[in-house]
């Protein structure tokens, strides 16, 4: 579960997050069940490898992928680009 307390500092602060998956165990249904949500689909296309920037392969997506996707889902996050 997560949560926070309020920030009565005065000053800005910042949480950065860093997560990481593990091929193997995606590939063999090894993991933490997921009790505290009710999330539908899968952020597993936002990860890439670190060594070479590699997709996550789409065999390992589409079993975590819970039915069909919805007219304006977003598959794969991209932000923003600055305009020039």
């Amino acid at each position: 579960m997560h949560s926070t307390v309020p920030n009565t500092s005065g000053f800005t602060r910042f949480s950065i997050d860093f997560r990481t998956v593990d091929l193997d165990d995606l590939e063999n249904g090894r993991g933490a069940p997921n009790v505290d949500t009710r999330c539908t689909g899968t952020s597993l296309r936002d990860f890439r490898r670190g060594r070479d920037g590699a997709a996550m392969p789409d065999s390992v997506v589409a079993s975590y992928d819970s039915g069909p996707i919805p007219e304006s889902g977003v598959l794969v996050f991209k932000p923003d680009q600055p305009s020039t």
